[in-house]
């Protein structure tokens, strides 16, 4: 069996996995501002129409996610 760190994911699970809804997900990635604090993780594919479906590699949104409880318990 393969490496999760290593599986695509796509927005919504990211958004689950780091526990923020997807809008806030999506606004952070295309103003280019932080996440709750953190940079968020940066898509490997964006399509669609208006380049809103994105694809993550699991292991960079784990990163954000270990990131962003960091940050949360740091406050």
């Amino acid at each position: 069996m393969s490496d999760f760190r290593a599986e695509r994911i796509g927005l919504t699970n990211a958004a689950r996995l780091l526990g923020v809804p997807v809008t806030e997900l999506k606004d952070a990635i295309h103003r280019g501002e932080p996440l709750r604090g953190v940079t968020p993780p940066r898509p490997l594919v964006r399509a669609g129409e208006h380049r809103g479906n994105m694809l993550f590699l699991a292991g960079d949104v784990m990163d954000c996610a270990e990131a962003l409880n960091k940050e949360g318990n740091a406050r």
